[in-house]
């Protein structure tokens, strides 16, 4: 009986776990803790700072894990290949095992082969090998053919030696650890494609008979901004092996969708659609059978299932930015290849529960957000279904156009008005032998909004060598924040701005500062670093902020009088005013979410915050709006609790600890063995490193200033605490009595006041337009009489003044009910931009004129966009020098349509 995917899983970590003494360590969220990376790409990601010597190793410094990962985007995307090929997937599962300057070849090569071999059962005569073959920049790793063929045992003939390109990993960025790697393969037999090893190393010849499923990376080389390399004094291991491909091959499987791991999900799909789901070994190419094709539907469908039951369980919500957006791309798709199999329903989200049902006893997350992934993904598909329909349609007509490229005008408006993905409307269009023009739309998207790249997939592992140094020499800063705001401490390090160690800093200069202890919060979850002042006899440096990194407490100062060196004692005096304010604002964040999860339930997670000296600002997961007395009753149950006067008790126990007290961790952030572990009364259990009041009663009063969505799914509350929110309240008070003065009523009235004084404006705005819209009828004989003819045909196309968009159309509207009138009006806004109405009457709209489509045409050379119905259109336009060019270019469109 072949092994199934959690039994894989489990023998690996065991393996490692308790023959090879290895630590275990859980997977790292999708939102990896690395400002460069959108998600978790890789096993390694969560050890960057180790292996950048930023962070001391673990103890013992050998680690197993599971990692997840995700690649739905940027260079390193496998989204295209997916369905097409028997292994590629946009989440995945990484096997690894990581040596920090431990173990190195000798060992981690045998037990590799150890592993799959003994554990695994596979046949070593089905195992080939490679190496790296060395180059002008680096020599073969002879050493590792050594290893693999007289210590382990693989002839010679089986091992091969490939390029840099195949071979050798990193760094990613300009400089940091690299080294050669050494892959292992299993031939799948010659079902599955090229003749020979050979050819598939050496001639490109494709196929999937030899699966990679292997990668040992040694990274003994450190490469410097110079391009030279050196050998690193410590060497680190990279294993990573991809789960699915090991069960496809112990399982005797075409692909990995037919595994224990995928298929209770794709035969979920296939029997939504209907459709069988046929199998076979070559499921590739879109040219195929429509049989073939629909299988290759059903594989993508399952695989985004999975993705983004994984994503979103992490904390990711939809928006159109980030890795929000990675997710409502991968949404869509899924939704898209959907339809394309009848599906016209949302469906996706029915797929959740297939999701959890195989990976749920691993990654309790799932199990534990399982109802509100369910509505994030259930949501962003009816808001896609919303428009799908119109953008397809609009789609396939500039699919069926002459040429070959896509205007980028053109889908940026498919993308900004009906919500579809660039990779998604270039991918249909590559369906159809047509390319985008990606240049085109970069510029109209540029125009529209800034929004972040979806392709930051690549950890930039250069680091900061400096840093590295200190942590290495002095370890992590002793905080001494936690009952004290002033400490003496010793300069361990001044680093310039441009990264380099310096000996002092002077006047005027600007740098940070790393002390051997500290009382200066660092910023980390969510709360705002300290500010204040380090001095001594020789001079004063204002500390601006300070910042954590992996264990230092980094104090950006800048120099306020006097030289200070390099190893010199000073006082260090955190700013007690702004601590206090900010000290108010996080205890009252644990306030809000222990009252928003009572109020709303506990599904609602804690999805980010910010709390400083000036407000607290919390974001959640909520799927709806919260009405306004929910919000009130959010407030007086905070106020409540305050006003109870609860201690507030902090302990630091072992993670183990911590998490049978039941307390709320934040989804994603890294905690170390020990934690601090937050109690306000009996409401309130937290895990947090931040600082707090005492006792409730401090807060004072809270105040809720602002809520909002943030992206599908996420709500922002932003509140005042302490004398903070009663000067706000005081300012509130102020403003209504003012308002009530003037309208000379009791606070109490002002709101049916308000109601009066809206109706009496309407009734005038109504009667004001049934004035302008008769002068404007009153023009016909003007327009009619400056008409010109084509042939039959009378064309109004006209600039006219002093008239608001409503009558304009209204205008339209009674000249299209004559006979064989074309109309074209333009009108000057007094914002400086124009309004544009093309109309035709019913004849011509039966001979194939459209004012949709023409309105859409003229107004792009106003700088505009704009569309409507066949008979009559709107547009707007920003550049009103332009109209006479418009109006004479609706004359061309007329002309050329009516074959004049």
């Amino acid at each position: 009986m072949a092994l199934t995917g959690n039994e894989i899983r489990d023998k690996f970590v065991s393996y490692f776990e308790n023959k090879r003494g290895h630590l275990h360590l859980p997977s790292s969220s999708l939102i990896p803790d690395n400002p460069t990376l959108l998600l978790t790409s890789a096993g390694m990601v969560q050890f960057v700072p180790i292996f950048l010597g930023q962070a001391k190793p673990t103890e013992p410094p050998r680690v197993v894990t599971v990692q997840k990962c995700a690649r739905a985007g940027g260079k390193d995307s496998d989204i295209e290949n997916i369905g097409r090929t028997s292994r590629h997937h946009s989440f995945f599962e990484m096997l690894g095992n990581f040596s920090f300057g431990d173990y190195f070849k000798k060992e981690v090569i045998p037990w590799a082969w150890e592993f799959v071999t003994k554990e695994l059962g596979l046949e070593p005569e089905k195992l080939y090998v490679t190496i790296f073959q060395g180059d002008d920049q680096n020599p073969p790793d002879d050493e590792a053919f050594e290893i693999w063929n007289k210590v382990v045992g693989v002839p010679a003939e089986r091992i091969y030696r490939m390029s840099r390109k195949d071979n050798f990993w990193g760094p990613p960025g300009p400089t940091g650890p690299c080294g050669p790697c050494s892959e292992i393969y299993y031939d799948r037999g010659p079902d599955y494609g090229p003749e020979s090893f050979d050819d598939y190393c050496y001639k490109g010849v494709e196929g999937d008979r030899y699966m990679e499923f292997w990668n040992l990376v040694f990274m003994e080389l450190y490469k410097d901004e110079e391009g030279k390399f050196s050998p690193l004094e410590k060497k680190n291991v990279d294993t990573g092996s991809g789960l699915e491909r090991v069960a496809l091959i112990l399982q005797g499987k075409n692909n990995t969708f037919e595994t224990d791991l995928f298929f209770p999900i794709l035969e979920k799909v296939s029997n939504l659609a209907g459709v069988p789901y046929r199998g076979g070994i070559n499921n590739g190419p879109w040219n195929l059978s429509q049989e073939t094709k629909q299988d290759s539907y059903l594989k993508i469908i399952a695989d985004h299932a999975r993705a983004v039951t994984f994503l979103v369980s992490d904390g990711i919500r939809t928006s159109n930015v980030g890795r929000g957006y990675v997710l409502r791309f991968i949404i869509r798709r899924a939704a898209r290849f959907g339809r394309l199999l009848g599906i016209t329903e949302p469906f996706i989200y029915k797929l959740v529960d297939e999701v959890v049902k195989i990976y749920g006893h691993f990654y309790k997350e799932l199990v534990a957000q399982k109802e509100s992934t369910v509505q994030v993904i259930k949501e962003e598909e009816e808001r896609f279904a919303k428009t799908i329909e119109r953008g397809t349609s609009l789609l396939n007509d500039m699919l069926g156009a002459e040429g070959k490229i896509l205007a980028g005008e053109d889908v940026f408006n498919l993308y900004a008005t009906y919500g579809f993905p660039i990779e998604l409307t270039a991918e249909i269009a590559q369906e159809h032998g047509k390319t985008v023009d990606m240049d085109g739309f970069a510029k109209a998207r540029a125009k529209h909004e800034e929004v972040s790249s979806v392709g930051k997939f690549n950890v930039i592992i250069t680091g900061e060598e400096a840093l590295g140094k200190v942590l290495k020499e002095h370890g992590a800063t002793e905080f001494t924040g936690y009952g004290k705001l002033r400490s003496e401490a010793t300069i361990l390090a001044i680093i310039g701005k441009d990264g380099n160690l310096l000996r002092e800093i002077s006047e005027g200069e600007e740098a940070d500062i790393i002390l051997n202890c500290t009382p200066f919060y660092g910023e980390s979850g969510g709360q705002l670093g300290d500010t204040g002042y380090l001095k001594n006899e020789d001079g004063i440096l204002q500390v601006l902020n300070t910042k954590k990194h992996e264990g230092l407490h980094i104090h950006r100062v800048r120099s306020i009088s006097g030289v200070i060196a390099d190893g010199a004692k000073v006082n260090a005096d955190v700013d007690a005013g702004r601590r206090k304010e900010t000290m108010l604002h996080h205890s009252s964040a644990h306030v809000f979410h222990a009252a928003v999860r009572q109020i709303f339930g506990k599904e609602v997670v804690q999805a980010g915050s910010q709390v400083g000296p000036a407000a607290m600002r919390f974001d959640f997961t909520l799927s709806k709006q919260p009405s306004k007395a929910e919000l009130a009753q959010v407030e007086n149950l905070m106020n409540t609790w305050v006003r109870t006067a609860s201690p507030v008790k902090t302990t630091e126990m072992s993670i183990d600890e911590a998490k049978q007290t039941g307390a709320i961790a934040m989804f994603g952030e890294k905690y170390g063995d020990r934690v601090r572990v937050v109690q306000m009364g009996d409401f309130s259990l937290e895990f947090c490193g931040g600082t707090h009041v005492a006792n409730t009663a401090e807060i004072g009063q809270i105040k809720i200033i602002s809520e909002g969505s943030i992206s599908q799914g996420v709500r922002r509350v932003e509140a005042l605490s302490g004398e903070k929110a009663w000067n706000y309240i005081s300012d509130q008070l102020r403003h209504l009595t003012d308002a009530t003065d003037r309208l000379k009523i009791k606070p109490a009235e002002l709101g049916s006041q308000i109601d009066r004084l809206q109706d009496n404006l309407k009734q005038k705005e109504k009667q004001l337009q049934v004035l302008e819209e008769k002068l404007a009828v009153a023009r016909i004989p003007e327009l009619i009489a400056k008409a010109s003819k084509m042939g039959e045909t009378t064309v109004v196309a006209q600039a006219v003044q002093d008239i608001s968009p409503a009558s304009l159309k209204s205008l339209a509207e009674n000249l299209k009910n004559r006979e064989n009138l074309a109309v074209l009006l333009a009108a000057p806004q007094p914002d400086g931009g124009v309004s544009l109405v093309a109309a035709f009457s019913p004849e011509l709209v039966k001979k194939g004129l459209n004012a949709g489509k023409v309105a859409s045409e003229v107004a792009q050379i106003l700088g505009g966009k704009g569309g409507g119905r066949p008979d009559i259109a709107q547009a707007g336009g920003k550049e009103p020098e332009k109209v006479s060019e418009a109006l004479n270019r609706f004359n061309q469109i007329v002309s050329k349509l009516l074959a004049v």
